[in-house]
C-alpha cells in the first residue's frame, strides 16, 4: 500500500511507501485497503492495493483511493 500527499504543484510528488499486509484471501485484502482509506485523513489522499504476489511477480487485483475532491473512489483490476 502507498499514499502521497500533493501540497505543492511545483514541487516533485512524493509517495512514502507503508507496509504490506499479508491476508489469506483477496476479499480479506480488499477489505483492509478500503478500511485503511476510509480510516484516513481525506486530505492525504490515500491509495491502497490488493494485489497477489507469487514468487517476485506481483500482480494489483483491487485499488481505492481518495481523489482531489475527497472522494472516495475503487476499481476492480484484471
Amino acid at each position: 500500500m502507498f499514499a502521497s500527499k500533493d501540497e505543492n504543484a511545483s514541487l516533485p510528488l512524493v509517495k512514502p511507501l507503508y507496509p504490506d499486509v499479508a491476508c489469506a484471501a483477496l476479499g480479506e485484502a480488499i477489505d483492509q485497503a478500503k478500511r485503511c482509506v476510509l480510516e484516513s485523513d481525506r486530505t492525504l489522499m490515500l491509495q491502497s492495493d490488493a494485489c497477489f504476489r507469487n514468487k517476485n511477480e506481483v500482480q494489483t487485483k483491487y485499488r481505492c483511493w481518495i481523489d482531489e475532491r475527497g472522494a472516495f473512489n475503487e476499481r476492480t483490476l484484471g
